[in-house]
């Protein structure tokens, strides 16, 4: 999902920056040497259950062991730091502050604890406070970099727009630390209304990267918000052709609330929000980087500090996928409306997780639903009020993924207000300013209709209220932003890749056949599908209709290493068109030298040609370059005996047996482990092709 949202593209150094405090072994021995071992109840057994339940990503278990070891020792520093990360991890922020205070009296200068606590301050209203948590977090460059953006958005927050600016001016800092300096100094600008300043610091950081979703959506909404939009739609049609098909649903959604004249907001319009934009950034390049344990808290702290950011959330789903709690990043997938323009690629991701979950028929019908769902212009709400509210609501609308909170302004909070007052609510004057009267409002609507009352309006809380309906809002909550031609070729890709996974051939290619009868002029992003497809009928022996799709592919793309290798392979599988198929999988090698799938076609291939050394050569490679595959390990184990080293092949496949083949592999290198190969004839044409073209070409999935 992060690469569909737009990562941070800088690269940051940023373990090596010092963010991450390593604990050394003898802290850890100290704890486990600390008491005998008396099971899980007691200190080392509770400790060291922790440490094996964090190391599997239950959280859950091991916050639980963690607060059983702090009942035997409620000061340990290492206790106290585990279970303040984990609980932290978890957003159980009450227990996260709660330990946060703990471990910082007895090590004040804890970074993750003290950032905690200026959060915590921070959203509390304590400016002083906070900053002075901001102030002890800010050691090294990593630390210093975190701190300076956070003062930034207090000093913003207690109205200082000059000491706001001036905490960002950090001139020893590195480029890559520039590149969020700028973009927070943009973002600030834009609020205090410096319009030149914000323009120039968003020229730098686009300049810099303009690959990144998040800081292209920022200098298109600036320039929208100053009246520049033919410079804004020039930015975003810039991100759509990049993407060479409809573009990002976030760009769509903007591009055409930039055409249709509306009023278009910053990326960030309050302190709260920007804060918030420090953690998702940071937490987002760490992940990037590798560290997605400090990631995923950066990322709970953002959301700590705004509920609804949608990047976050999709970014934290992601660093859960990654770790494979597919469980916990559907959850964090469902905090994310339907409504949504993400929500058709909230949709997918979830049904790829329950499929990961061996929930495939739910996987299934989760996008098999998407694909039912009303076509636009459809009138789903006439009988519910939701075409009302739509309606009341059509002259001042809010994108859909905004919400109005306090500190907030405009066209759209004045509209809110005037509804408000009309329902009876006392907010004083409408003049769209979203203050603690207004807010206090929302809250009351909320809990009368039994919504969450949090005082926070998205699009369908904004909807309920202007169209008069709480039945309208929750309606419009279901709604999703109707599909683009893009999103149903991504849905029934899923479907199909979903099916070819589990070997489910038959039920994979009508999904192909539906996708490619939406493509009216096939262009070369339009490859996998006739790829997809001609892999399906290869698996299914139907190979006539597998090389028509193969060659399409290839004549859309063709220096695509793998259709490249899959073609080229099951040519001399087949016996057939032996020197353009060795030219194309030789092809495919050279532009993807470091897949170990493709350099093993291209072993097998020589060894199925008799060419013994060379397959030795290729296949040795392969199997350094993907060590953990038993097919692998039996291809080279095959050409090593051929080449007379017998030792060295009985290793090889002993090592297949070790990695888990299938079950009729593991029967043929058992004998071939009892009698090697002698008198064994080499492969006859048909024998290998789906396995090793198969692999090579699931590998990119």
């Amino acid at each position: 999902m992060s690469a569909r949202h737009g990562r941070f593209a800088v690269l940051i150094p940023l373990v090596a920056a010092g963010l991450i405090a390593s604990s050394g072994p003898s802290r850890a021995e100290a704890v486990e040497a600390s008491e005998p071992f008396e099971g899980t109840h007691s200190l080392v057994g509770s400790y060291l259950a922790g440490r094996f339940a964090r190391a599997q990503n239950d959280t859950s278990e091991a916050a639980e062991f963690y607060r059983s070891a702090l009942t035997h020792d409620p000061q340990n520093e290492l206790l106290l730091e585990q279970a303040f990360q984990i609980e932290a991890a978890r957003g159980d922020w009450p227990r996260a502050f709660k330990l946060a205070e703990d471990l910082v009296g007895v090590q004040k200068t804890h970074r993750m604890a003290q950032l905690a606590l200026a959060l915590r301050d921070f959203k509390a209203g304590s400016w002083r406070k906070s900053e002075e948590h901001f102030k002890t977090a800010g050691s090294g460059p990593i630390g210093e970099l975190t701190s300076a953006m956070g003062m930034a958005w207090v000093e913003l927050a207690n109205d200082d727009v000059s000491g706001s600016l001036a905490k960002l001016d950090l001139p020893k800092q590195a480029e890559w630390a520039q590149f969020f300096l700028r973009y927070h100094r943009g973002m600030i600008a834009d609020i205090a209304g410096r319009r030149n300043e914000a323009r120039t610091a968003y020229e730098r950081v686009y300049a810099q990267d303009a690959r990144t979703l998040r800081t292209a959506l920022a200098y298109a909404r600036h320039e929208a918000f100053v009246g520049d939009r033919k410079r804004a739609l020039a930015i975003i049609d810039e991100q759509i052709q990049r993407s060479q098909g409809d573009g990002h649903p976030l760009l769509r959604s903007l591009r055409a609330a930039v055409r249709s004249g509306k009023p278009i907001e910053p990326i960030v319009t309050t302190a709260s929000e920007g804060m918030a934009e420090v953690f998702y950034g940071l937490g987002e390049a760490l992940i990037a980087e590798g560290a997605v344990g400090v990631g995923v808290l950066y990322m709970q702290m953002a959301l700590y500090i705004e509920p609804e950011h949608q990047f976050a959330l999709a970014a934290l789903a992601s660093a859960y996928e990654g770790n494979k709690q597919y469980s916990d990043a559907i959850a964090i997938y469902d905090r994310i409306p339907r409504s949504s323009p993400l929500g058709t690629a909230v949709e997918i991701r979830k049904a790829f997780n329950l499929n990961s979950l061996e929930k495939v028929d739910e996987a299934r019908a989760t996008l098999e639903r998407l694909l039912d769902e009303p076509k636009p212009g459809t009138d789903v709400a006439a009988t519910d009020g939701a075409s009302a509210a739509a309606s009341a609501a059509e002259a001042v609308s809010i994108p859909d993924d905004e919400v109005l909170r306090l500190g907030k302004r405009g066209e759209a909070v004045e509209k809110l207000q005037q509804a408000l007052q009309k329902l009876g609510y006392d907010i004083g004057t409408p003049d769209g300013r979203f203050g603690n009267d207004t807010r206090r409002a929302v809250m009351a609507f909320q809990a009368k209709h039994n919504l969450r009352a949090d005082g926070i309006v998205g699009p369908n809380t904004f909807r309920a209220i202007v169209g008069g309906s709480a039945e309208a809002g929750d309606a419009a909550m279901e709604s999703p932003v109707p599909l683009t031609v893009s999103d149903r070729l991504e849905i029934l890709d899923a479907l199909g890749n979903i099916m070819r996974a589990r070997k489910r051939y038959a039920d994979a290619i009508p999904y192909y056949d539906r996708a490619l009868a939406l493509v009216t002029k096939p262009e070369r992003r339009h490859w996998v599908y006739y790829y997809a497809r001609g892999t399906s009928y290869e698996r299914l022996k139907n190979w006539d209709a597998a090389e028509v799709d193969l060659e399409k592919a290839l004549s859309l793309y063709p220096d695509q290493p793998l259709i490249l290798n899959y073609l080229g392979y099951s040519w001399i599988d087949q016996g057939r068109k032996l020197k353009e198929g060795m030219a194309h999988i030789e092809k495919a090698v050279a532009l993807k030298p470091d897949d170990g799938y493709i350099v093993d076609s291209l072993g097998w291939a020589h060894y199925m040609q008799g060419n013994f050394q060379e397959a030795v050569r290729y296949l040795e490679r392969a199997v350094e370059l993907k060590p953990d595959d038993p097919v692998l390990n039996d291809h080279l184990g095959d050409a090593l005996w051929r080449v007379g080293r017998e030792r060295e092949a009985r290793y090889q496949w002993d090592q297949a047996l070790s990695l888990k083949p299938e079950p009729e592999d593991e029967a043929k290198i058992r004998k071939k482990l009892e009698t090697g190969l002698t008198g064994v004839q080499l492969p006859h044409a048909g024998e290998g092709t789906g396995k090793q073209a198969a692999k090579a070409g699931d590998s990119d999935k």
